[in-house]
């Protein structure tokens, strides 16, 4: 009993620590990226793609060990999962634009 433990809080230690490799800190601004565009509409490839790949990068992306079940590269599997990817993006500016992107495409589907 107590190796399963240790086998899971391992493997979700390690899950948990190649998913949060520190990466530098760039601006919105830096990497081209539009906090709010002028006709309010937050795009998927200006604002919120950027965003995921600074974040997500490399797992989520084609390659990455998660890109056949989560593929950040698509803005469907940012819709489907709303919410729950927010927890794992620190950035305040940029989890603004991914809750207003999400609010943006309630209904489940790009617009």
């Amino acid at each position: 009993m107590m190796r399963s433990f240790i086998i899971i809080l391992t493997g979700y230690f390690l899950i948990t620590q190649t998913c949060s490799v520190a990466r530098p800190d760039h601006s919105l601004t830096e990497t081209g990226t539009n906090l709010l565009p002028a006709d309010g509409k937050i795009s998927f490839e200006k604002q919120v793609l950027p965003i995921m790949v600074k974040n997500c990068s490399p797992c989520h992306f084609t390659g990455g060990k998660m890109y056949e079940l989560l593929p950040f590269d698509k803005d469907t599997t940012i819709i489907r999962h709303g919410e729950k990817i927010l927890g794992r993006i620190k950035n305040g500016e940029e989890n603004s634009i991914l809750k207003a992107f999400l609010l943006q495409n309630k209904n489940g589907s790009p617009q």
